[in-house]
């Protein structure tokens, strides 16, 4: 295949220099890879491998730019995507049943992170941009490519930064034969699942390759978790405090005890889980002539959960039975309430999701001659949850109707406890049964047009790329609908009794009603109500006699909820690169600037809320609604994004920088819906309700980067960088109280009243912070250490008596230290990663409207790999994640208001790979 002299490593190129930046279509690898196609390279394997690879591209990036590369072939460095990228500097990440999911960059969350593929964008299931990087298996990426700094030819999105995911292409690998295997260990769940990957690539001819991979992977995982699902806040900023009937509660002391925050639901739960992933990559690439290729690439993802959970909840009312009594902090937060004749929830869930996603894509490489190069790539990627309709969340309740039990905070800790004797089925009442599933679908189609022109001192870009993302978000249930609610059978049914469900406890246990004693991880031997989480299927019949309702049912029926979102947009750029000198020092400058037009329409129904029926007091009141009209609404705006950058190699081994630009983040495309949906309403209470903003103009932000890198060798550097963004149009969802006239609350005579959270682009924010950063290698004893930290500030930052969800969400400092040993087929790392304790979302489980924070207390990680190679084929590995169990736990406003703690896992791997 022809090769362009500008890709001479000798020459310096501007153009590979550049090339990193421009992520345009998806040729950025397979250019770099061509490089050492011309030039005599010594072959370097293993971690050194990737971390000189790392290094490299940082070292030659215009910007500022931070990458993890395989050491091999389907080997990188971590299980997770997600995990590894955690330890480049300034990234954080968000869990979900161990495993990292979702990035942070520079204290920005996922939503502010465009994240591609191959130089794509990447459609994800859920109702809001952010990628979960749990559906990409590791074995399956070449490297992952973190831009912090824009550049006109980078695809907008990423006020945070861009990360680009790469995959291997087969003109570049030839023959290979790749396999690996190994089973993980769950110490919570205590079971061993398989892992194994493969991949096959193979030329038939000099010109046409074929690369082939697929990736399995099984998981178990066990947590116990407790939750104060909501805390009621009775600020008010007067003095006032919580009104109960008869006054103000007691305390213990036999005074009144003033309450300014009370849980109002708290839970006890074990869940356990089997997560099956699997992967699969073909790529056929075929060079026409030596001047023109095409590479078609096709990636599914399909990531399957089911589970089981145990739970006990116990949901308040604001009155206060005789004999009970409170006891509050300094803070007047309730620390204990000894309740009395109180009902008390057994929940069994079978939760079942499944996520599915698949990429197509074309791309044509022409060099139109040996110092022009066109591409052209066409893709179209899905992302879908429960595609058929997965139960995601399916709970049967059992009550007791009355026990008397304690809320207590002990240290970290916030939840009930009651004596487990007290457990068992002989004043329980069949109480609802909950049948969710949720359907997300995320379809982009792009089009993109990429010319690169070099001279001999300056490069010119210039493009365009059209992109069609349609979001559509449902949900299914048995709430709503006729004959269809959950809560219609409420106290009407006994498990055992004359007209119960079962005539003695004798034929209720025969039927595989029991109780289930664990040993909790965060409190304690607990008792449970076990039964099939399947068990209201077989309810309907008596529930129906005794309610006297034939036509209760627990069949799904479509929400009326449901919304779609379209956003295309269009967009051109035009960038220079000029490489100059000054004092004989290379400068290379870039400037550019993109112009992007974007066009919204978003459709959902507007259903009108005519009245209410009240139903018993402590119950949800029914919500009527007169029919639902699908309504349209959209928008359109115009962004220009300039950019500047510029890097000047002081000395051989010092790189200094600077980059200037302009980058937006659009809303997330679930704020964009045309209607409001409230939620549900006790008698007297204020409802809670959101609604859309289809207006919603992007976030803005203008950056300043600087940096200082000194380069040591090929392995070692350290660096200092500092950032500042000023974001505008910053999007706050607050909520207000408002009356919904003619809709009269029937336990008070007056409007009803709603507190109603809506989007809006309201305030510019700042966030600035320093990154530090080192790698050194020790000469050739082996060893080597890599550490860095981020520290970042805003001047929107929460404060204690702040009421209101204006600060920015997300923010806090991280750290990572890793030490390794490489030597003689022999590899070892540790690392720690660390990341402050910060602000999650504004709102809780059950109530996501008002001003109290959900804050993630801080939280450490040590990481463990070592592998040994057996020959030049075969190697053995190890690997701990999480080794030392470290558990989650976050809070409200004050750390002993927590609101989730739950027990970490630690897992371990032991497997064999195979490279021929």
């Amino acid at each position: 295949m022809k090769k362009m002299k500008m890709f001479s490593l000798g020459k310096k190129s501007v153009l590979m220099s550049s090339i990193a930046l421009a992520l345009t279509a998806n040729a950025q690898a397979q250019e770099i890879d061509q490089t050492d196609n011309d030039v005599e390279v010594i072959q370097i394997k293993g971690m050194l491998s990737s971390i000189q690879k790392s290094t490299a591209l940082k070292r030659q990036s215009s910007g500022v730019v931070d990458a993890i590369s395989s050491e091999d072939i389907g080997k990188f460095p971590d299980t997770n995507l997600a995990e590894s990228l955690q330890r480049i500097t300034g990234v954080s990440i968000n869990r979900s049943s161990g495993e990292g999911r979702q990035v942070t960059v520079r204290g920005l969350g996922p939503q502010f992170n465009t994240v591609l593929f191959n130089g794509r964008q990447m459609p994800n299931a859920t109702s809001g941009r952010g990628f979960n990087f749990d559906t990409v298996a590791a074995e399956m990426v070449s490297g992952v490519e973190v831009y912090k700094s824009s550049s006109a030819a980078i695809q907008s999105g990423g006020i945070g930064a861009t990360i680009n995911v790469t995959t291997t292409k087969p003109l570049d690998v030839g023959e290979r034969i790749l396999v690996s295997a190994k089973g993980i260990y769950d110490e919570n769940a205590s079971s061993t699942t398989p892992q194994i990957s493969a991949l096959y690539s193979t030329n038939p001819t000099e010109n046409f390759g074929v690369l082939a991979a697929v990736s399995y992977q099984e998981r178990d995982t066990q947590t116990d978790s407790v939750e104060v699902r909501r805390w009621r806040s009775y600020l008010s900023g007067s003095g006032d405090y919580m009104q109960l009937s008869g006054g103000y509660p007691s305390n213990s002391a036999g005074g009144e005890a003033l309450v300014d925050y009370m849980p109002t639901q708290t839970a006890v739960t074990r869940s356990e889980s089997n997560r099956k992933r699997l992967n699969a990559n073909l790529v056929l690439q075929y060079a026409l002539n030596e001047d023109l290729t095409a590479t078609f690439d096709a990636n599914y993802s399909d990531l399957k959960v089911k589970g089981r959970d145990l739970e006990s909840a116990s949901w308040r009312t604001y009155g206060t039975n005789e004999g009970e009594v409170w006891d509050v902090d300094e803070n007047n937060t309730a620390i204990f309430h000894q309740f009395k004749d109180r009902g008390m929830d057994f929940f069994l869930g079978a939760p079942e999701s499944r996520e599915v996603g698949l990429q197509t894509g074309l791309n044509l490489e022409w060099f139109v001659t040996d110092n022009s190069i066109l591409k052209f790539d066409a893709s179209h990627a899905t992302s879908e949850s429960n595609p058929d309709q997965e139960t995601n969340v399916n709970r049967s309740d059992i009550q007791i109707a009355t026990m008397d039990y304690q809320f207590i905070v002990d240290g970290d800790i916030a939840t009930h406890f009651y004596d487990n004797d007290d457990i068992g089925y002989q004043n329980a009442k069949l109480h609802q049964q909950d049948v969710f599933s949720n359907h997300y679908k995320d379809e982009i189609s792009q089009l993109s047009l990429d010319y690169t022109y070099e001279g001999d001192s300056f490069t010119m870009k210039s493009g365009l790329m059209y992109t069609d993302q349609t979001k559509v978000v449902e949900s299914f249930n048995n709430n709503v609908g006729e004959g269809a609610d959950a809560y219609a059978f409420r106290g009407l049914v006994d498990v055992i009794g004359e007209n119960g469900l079962f005539s003695s406890l004798e034929e209720a246990q025969a039927a595989g009603y029991g109780v289930t004693t664990i040993d909790h991880a965060l409190i304690g031997e607990t008792a449970f109500l076990s039964f099939d989480p399947e068990a209201a299927y077989s309810w309907i019949d008596t529930i129906r006699e005794v309610a006297g309702d034939d036509s209760l049912s627990l069949d799904l029926v479509r929400q009326t909820d449901w919304y779609e979102v379209q956003e295309k947009t269009l967009s051109a750029y035009l960038e220079f690169t000029a490489e100059l000198e000054i004092e004989g020092r290379p400068l290379t400058v870039v400037a550019g600037s993109r112009i992007e037009n974007t066009s919204i329409d978003s459709t959902s129904l507007e259903k009108t809320l005519d009245s209410l029926t009240f139903v018993e007091a402590g119950e949800d009141m029914t919500l009527n609604y007169s029919d639902s009209v699908p309504y349209t609404d959209g928008d359109s705006y115009d962004l220009f994004l300039p950019n500047m950058s510029v890097k000047l190699e002081a000395t051989d081994d010092l790189v200094l920088r600077f980059a200037a630009s302009r980058t937006i983040t659009r809303p997330e495309l679930g704020n964009m819906r045309s209607a409001r949906s409230f939620s549900s309403i006790r008698a007297g209470d204020v409802g809670q309700a959101v609604s859309g903003n289809p207006d919603l103009k992007p976030y803005m932000s203008d950056n300043l980067d600087f940096s200082a890198e000194w380069y040591i060798d090929q392995y070692s550097y350290v660096s200092a960088g500092y950032f500042r963004k000023i974001v505008d149009n910053f999007i706050v969802t607050d909520a207000s109280t408002e009356a919904i006239e003619g809709v009269i609350d029937p336990t008070t005579g007056e409007n009803v009243l709603f507190d109603i959270a809506r989007p809006r682009n309201l305030q510019t924010k700042q966030i600035s912070g320093w990154e530090l950063a080192g790698q050194h290698a020790f000469g050739d004893s082996g060893f080597g250490v890599i550490a860095n930290a981020t520290f970042v500030s805003t001047d929107s930052e929460f404060t204690i008596d702040q009421t209101d969800a204006s600060a920015i969400v997300g923010l806090s400092d991280s750290a990572n230290l890793v030490g390794f040993y490489e030597k003689n087929g022999i590899q070892f790392r540790v690392a720690y990663n660390w990341r402050d304790s910060f602000i999650e979302q504004f709102g809780h489980f059950y109530e996501t409207t008002t001003g109290e924070p959900t804050t993630v207390d801080e939280y450490s990680q040590i990481d463990l790999s070592a592998s040994y190679d057996i020959n030049d084929e075969v190697s053995v590995f190890f690997e701990g994640i999480n080794v030392t169990g470290e558990d989650i736990r976050k809070y409200n406003r004050y750390e002993n208001q927590m609101v989730f703690a739950a027990d970490g896992s630690a897992r371990f791997a032991v497997g064999v790979r195979g490279s021929f």
